[in-house]
């Protein structure tokens, strides 16, 4: 039992972990105080919330790459984005833990599955795939800024059809799995724990829920099948071959 529980556990936590989740947690931390206090995309009649939460497309990845230390960066960085915007303590703790299992959820599905980022059989034409999900990007913050609803949901619509080519082109398990776990999933885990803590915080009425949560999780979706794409596409390879990548949870 023991030397089962070395072989799975065996690698040991060093000092790269908690300095790389600090450095997480500070790039979090700016994407979100920019995303929702500095540039806000579209008008949320909800405190605190952005139109297209631009940090959520970097939740998944981290945890993926470096295990629970990546949700607690997207936890901490929920955290001080709303001390930062003087909302309540009580409130913040709560709601921050929408950003942590954003990721951590998907982390689980994937250890468990044995599954990593893995290379590109066909990078040309996954890169130029890339392309039209970093131009998507664009036009569904486009259409949110001046009120096109019908241009967002085609971007919608656009993100998914492209993430639907990839996993045909490349390793059909590993995109499949991150199409169903790492955007749909881990963006409606992430409106069920935010949405409902704003509901149960008095922030938001319970008739308004499945209105802003449709929001929440449509613009996580976005946002993950674009921007988060295109971060696991161009530096999974890397980090996986780097001495921070987390193979297990925590080293």
């Amino acid at each position: 039992m023991s030397k089962r529980i070395h072989a799975q556990f065996g690698r040991k936590i060093t000092w790269r972990q908690p300095v790389v989740c600090a450095i997480a947690t500070v790039v979090c931390t700016a994407l979100a105080i920019w995303a929702v206090v500095a540039a806000p995309v579209g008008q949320s009649p909800v405190a605190g919330v952005s139109g297209l939460y631009i940090a959520a497309a970097v939740y998944v990845p981290l945890a993926l790459w470096f295990g629970v230390w990546g949700s607690i960066a997207g936890y901490l960085s929920c955290v001080f984005m709303g001390i930062y915007s003087d909302m309540p303590l009580a409130f913040v703790l709560v709601w921050a833990l929408a950003d942590f299992f954003e990721g951590f959820i998907p982390l689980l599905i994937y250890r468990k599955l044995k599954m990593k980022p893995s290379g590109l059989k066909k990078p040309h034409l996954t890169y130029g795939l890339t392309a039209i999900l970093a131009l998507d990007l664009v036009v569904a913050a486009a259409a949110t800024i001046f009120t096109f609803p019908e241009v967002f949901v085609l971007t919608f619509v656009v993100g998914i059809a492209v993430l639907v080519v990839q996993a045909a082109v490349e390793d059909h398990k590993t995109w499949l799995t991150w199409l169903f776990v790492g955007v749909f999933l881990a963006s409606l885990v992430s409106g069920i724990f935010g949405v409902g803590a704003l509901v149960a915080f008095g922030s938001v009425p319970m008739e308004a829920f499945s209105t802003v949560f449709f929001g929440w999780v449509f613009g996580d979706i976005i946002v993950l099948s674009t921007v988060g794409t295109v971060l696991t596409i161009v530096l999974s390879p890397y980090i996986v071959k780097t001495r921070s990548y987390v193979h297990n949870y925590f080293s």
